[in-house]
C-alpha cells in the first residue's frame, strides 16, 4: 500500500506538490490552501484515523460518520 500525505494545518488529505519558482519541495493543501514544506505522512488509513482521534476529534467524528454511512450503503447494496 502506498503512503499518503496530510496537511499539517487542517489535517486534510488533499495535499499536492506546489509549483512555485525555485521554491524547493513544497506542498499545498487544496482544502485550506496552506503552503508548507513538511506534510505529515501515513502508511495506512488506520494510522491516520488514530492520529485524528487525538489531534482533531472534530475531523475524526466527521470522517467516522462518512465511513459508517459508506459501510451501511455497501451493506444495503449487497442485500
Amino acid at each position: 500500500m502506498a503512503s499518503f500525505r496530510i496537511c499539517s494545518n487542517c489535517f486534510g488529505v488533499q495535499v499536492y506538490p506546489y509549483m512555485g519558482f525555485m521554491t524547493g519541495q513544497r506542498y499545498q493543501c487544496q482544502e485550506c490552501e496552506e503552503i508548507f514544506v513538511m506534510p505529515i505522512e501515513f502508511e495506512t488509513t488506520d494510522q491516520y484515523l488514530e492520529f485524528l482521534k487525538v489531534q482533531s476529534p472534530k475531523k475524526f467524528a466527521e470522517l467516522k460518520a462518512v465511513l459508517e454511512k459508506k459501510e451501511s450503503d455497501d451493506e444495503d447494496e449487497t442485500n
